[in-house]
């Protein structure tokens, strides 16, 4: 069977928000940003891994709770997410700046000409001299 999509039914108080069921290739934690399996072996349309060198373009989304490699779980592919791993740096980065998936990490950052921007942060994030990830609001569209 294919991957599951699950749409957030409509009200006046909670956002919009559309959600995929999809298997994990490897581990990931809540709030990790995950992209389509492209080895060859396991393309199928339903499995993730973090997002790979050159493969930016394949991140589905953010993983709603942690997965265990091989199980299922939710990808929040499209609207308002209120946590989720963003990179953090020596440079403040302000709300409504477009943001991308990072090669080879679980994270997503504020947009490089080179990237496909996905979403956008809805929050501000503060300079830092160590460089980290924070849990910040954003609005996916990964879809």
């Amino acid at each position: 069977g294919g991957s599951k999509v699950i749409f957030q039914r409509l009200n006046r108080t909670d956002p919009e928000r559309i959600f995929m069921v999809m298997r994990s290739n490897e581990a990931s934690s809540a709030d990790d940003a995950v992209a389509l399996e492209t080895n060859s072996d396991s393309i199928d349309g339903v499995r993730v891994r973090q997002p790979d060198t050159g493969l930016l373009h394949t991140f589905i989304g953010i993983s709603d709770a942690a997965i265990a490699s091989g199980s299922y779980g939710l990808i929040q592919v499209y609207g308002y997410r209120s946590t989720s791993r963003v990179f953090q740096t020596n440079t403040s980065i302000d709300t409504g700046v477009v943001i991308t998936p990072v090669a080879g990490a679980a994270y997503v950052q504020s947009f490089a000409s080179s990237n496909v921007p996905y979403g956008v942060l809805l929050e501000t994030i503060v300079s830092s001299s160590v460089s980290n990830t924070v849990s910040r609001k954003i609005f996916i569209r990964a879809m």
